[in-house]
């Protein structure tokens, strides 16, 4: 009955015809157009995302490695002794590092190598540190390790066999002078990390005293030092003002007082709201962060690039064999442990 009155009107009303047909039209064009920029929007997100979680290319205010102008960084970097060893194993490292084969190594691949060794470090570091853990928990296995355990256990491993727990001199006059440094430094770094009972360590305690730079637990609490010390409105935040009393040794700190407030703004205020959160603090502490394997690429280029090519040949590393071996593109885990 509705079809034939609709057959009716249209044989009255010839109009009214054209319109109906106008509207169907208007309505499957708009239909395909939504249905056009939702797949468009969706493959946007997508592709979006995977930048975002690429571990190379995150998604920055600024790129990593494209900056108008290259900033004036510190080049102060530690220097390890060379010999014919260390010389040979630069050499094999090189073709692994120069990925496209033309015999130069640019900042990105620099950059990248580095993201991996990182990566690799952190790892094996939360893989040894379950072994370890279990290995030195022994004496009861109680799951937790106590100084005495961890102590023996350090002795043994330094050839001092003999050491009966809790029955030796502390002051260990037998020991080399670099063994008995690095006991004071395990004392202090212990002291830092129990932060449930001075005298015993559980397994995310035990990550903290061992790797620090691989514990979600010590970025948390250098934050919260920060946040602690320099917030002084106590809004939770940093301002620029507030970050700018941050001395240049801390690790929230990679520049020199003229690039500071740059880096802030580019670099660690994700938001762009002129203040750091505790999220955007732990998000730039984080060794996982590209920027800072970034910033060494390009010291490491600064300071060996001789003729400012902006790419290193094999003998430009070599030369700066020193600086190489003890950075983190040779020496992850040492370059880690003295930044913690």
């Amino acid at each position: 009955m509705r079809i034939q009155s609709w057959s009716k009107l249209l044989k009255r009303k010839p109009l009214a015809g054209i319109v109906v047909v106008f509207v169907i039209i208007s309505a499957i064009v708009t239909v395909f157009r939504l249905s056009s920029r939702t797949r468009d929007e969706i493959i946007y997100s997508s592709s979006s995302q995977m930048r975002s979680t690429s571990p190379v290319e995150l998604s920055w205010p600024l790129p990593l490695s494209q900056s108008k102008e290259s900033m004036a960084i510190d080049t102060s970097f530690k220097r390890a002794p060379v010999g014919e060893e260390q010389i040979k194993k630069l050499k094999m490292i090189y073709p692994l590092l120069d990925t496209n084969g033309d015999s130069y190594v640019s900042i990105d691949e620099l950059r990248n190598w580095i993201i991996s060794k990182v990566k690799e470090h952190l790892q094996g570091a939360l893989r040894e540190n379950i072994f370890l853990f279990t290995a030195i928990d022994m004496n009861p296995r109680n799951g937790h390790v106590t100084w005495t355990e961890y102590h023996t256990w350090f002795l043994k491993k330094n050839g001092n066999n003999n050491t009966k727990t809790g029955d030796h001199d502390e002051m260990h006059p037998e020991l080399e002078r670099s063994i008995k440094e690095k006991i004071a430094w395990d004392k202090a770094a212990w002291s830092e990390a129990a932060k449930t009972d001075p005298d015993f360590l559980n397994l995310d305690e035990f990550l903290s005293f061992r790797h620090p730079e691989s514990s979600h637990t010590t970025l948390l609490s250098k934050a919260d030092d920060l946040l602690g010390e320099y917030d002084k409105d106590a809004d939770e935040t940093l301002t620029w003002e507030e970050y700018s009393l941050i001395p240049s040794e801390s690790l929230l700190v990679r520049y020199s007082e003229n690039k500071r407030q740059e880096e802030f703004n580019n670099f660690i205020d994700r938001n762009r709201d002129g203040k750091l959160d505790k999220r955007e603090i732990l998000s730039y502490l984080d060794p996982r962060n590209p920027r800072h394997a970034h910033l060494e690429a390009e010291s490491l280029i600064q300071i060996s690039d001789t003729n400012k090519d902006q790419q290193l040949s094999m003998k430009e590393i070599l030369a700066s064999a020193d600086i190489f071996l003890a950075s983190k593109v040779i020496d992850t885990e040492t370059n880690f442990h003295d930044e913690f």
